[in-house]
């Protein structure tokens, strides 16, 4: 082994770390402090409150303008440009953060879909966006780095903050309002976090220069990558608002319960891939070795799935039950359904990496509007009749036959060979007899 190689394996895991630490607190908070405020709530109001959060996330995706993966890619690119790009990249998420505030309050009230206290708490509830998208570039900078921890930190601290805060507001009976309230505050800590964790790093965001040359690049370079999260944001939520306007707001309060114990494992594609894609995806003299990585990382992410599949389909429902009571007994069969997506969910990451990587964001957009297609036809078919049953079943529908259909596209065939040897991989390794996974290759050899 090199020794160059070694420190680079040590930062790898390291990040890792932290990534971990920042997912399971968030895991714990959604998780924990959810289903404490699901029983306590009621399926009414906590239909009421998840309503607004999807409301809210369905024009979030706007605020980061498609500048996200791509700013990484350039920051580790271009490292003596990191001031125009941040810069740039602070304006445009700047602007983004506004223009999604103005049109979730707007589209909600010109809609009729939010009108009275359901509005108001929507304005409450929007505030915290610009504090929560405007500091992105220093996390990209922390990324593009592989030094991720001061950022983490400062992510941790807000969230675990932020729980403590709707704990507080849910017990001194403060209502939805408050409950959101916090939600907003919560990312006014995290935009103070970051902000100072890039000071102690012996940075300044006052050198961030604003080019609209380079923005105007940036934007055009991630408009597919914009539209292609507008429609993962829609298909993310779609099933919740029709949900909501079908079916009612009990309705929806069992689905976001049950969603809490199926989307446990969801946490983990991000914290592997944000981990990972720097060196083994993203670094530029792969060449040849892309696609072999790929296809590793996207056979130990379908591995990885199947856990939490089989063992929530067998214990799910009773944990359900028995954490939330009677009043959640119609999210025991939504449970048992939705927690299926995760096989969808774990692979799609590691495939849209690879189609970033490869410059194809076009695909990316495609491959989302296909399946938010396919989820709002099968959700306003499904749900009139069953409900949050049928919502689940619509969304696991649609994730698992968009990944499926992609290679059918002639400039996508690629992707059906990714497929074939990440499915083979695993018998590869046992006729290897090695009992576990060959390492990835990176871009510099032991």
């Amino acid at each position: 082994m090199s020794e160059t190689a070694t420190p680079d394996r040590a930062q790898i895991l390291r990040n890792l770390g932290w990534h971990a630490s920042e997912k399971l607190l968030r895991l714990f908070t959604g998780f924990f402090v959810g289903l404490w405020l699901a029983r306590v709530l009621g399926p009414e109001d906590f239909g009421r409150f998840n309503y607004l959060l999807a409301w809210l996330g369905l024009f979030n995706a706007i605020a980061w303008l498609g500048v996200g993966d791509t700013v990484v890619r350039d920051l580790v690119r271009e490292r003596g440009d990191e001031a125009r790009i941040l810069g740039s990249a602070f304006g445009l998420r700047l602007l983004g953060s506004l223009l999604a505030v103005a049109l979730a309050l707007g589209v909600g009230w010109a809609s009729g879909a939010l009108r009275g206290e359901m509005l108001l708490l929507l304005a409450l509830l929007a505030l915290g966006v610009p504090f929560a998208e405007v500091p992105a570039g220093i996390w990209m900078w922390f990324a593009s780095h592989t030094r991720i921890g001061p950022v983490a930190l400062g992510k941790n601290l807000s969230m675990a903050l932020g729980a403590l805060l709707r704990v507080a507001v849910v017990l001194l009976g403060l209502g939805l309002a408050g409950l959101v309230a916090a939600v907003a505050a919560e990312s006014v800590l995290l935009c103070l976090f970051i902000l100072t964790a890039y000071r102690l790093a012996g940075q300044r965001w006052r050198d961030w220069r604003w080019d609209a040359r380079h923005a105007r690049g940036m934007l055009l370079t991630g408009l597919p990558l914009l539209l292609s999260a507008l429609a993962v944001s829609l298909n993310a939520r779609v099933d919740q608002l029709v949900l909501g306007q079908l079916a009612g707001m009990d309705a929806l309060g069992q689905y976001s319960a049950a969603l809490r114990f199926s989307e446990i494992w969801w946490v983990l594609p991000p914290i592997i891939l944000q981990t990972l894609a720097p060196r083994f995806i993203y670094a530029p003299d792969l060449r040849e070795r892309l696609r072999p990585n790929v296809a590793r990382i996207l056979a130990g992410m379908l591995a990885l799935a199947l856990l939490p599949c089989v063992a929530l389909s067998l214990v799910g429902p009773q944990l359900l039950g028995a954490v939330l009571g009677p009043r959640y007994g119609g999210a025991a069969p939504v449970l048992v359904l939705h927690v299926w997506t995760a096989v969808a969910v774990f692979a799609d990451a590691p495939v849209s990496q690879y189609l970033l990587a490869t410059g194809r964001q076009r695909a990316l957009l495609m491959k989302s509007l296909l399946v938010l297609a396919l989820n709002l036809a099968g959700a306003l078919w499904l749900v009139p009749r069953w409900g949050g049953e049928g919502a689940a079943l619509a969304l696991l529908a649609a994730q698992l036959l968009g990944l499926l259909l992609l290679p059918l596209w002639p400039s996508l065939r690629d992707l059906g060979a990714l497929y074939r040897d990440a499915l083979l991989l695993p018998l590869r390794w046992l006729r290897k007899g090695r009992g576990g996974r060959p390492p990835v290759d990176g871009g510099a050899r032991p």
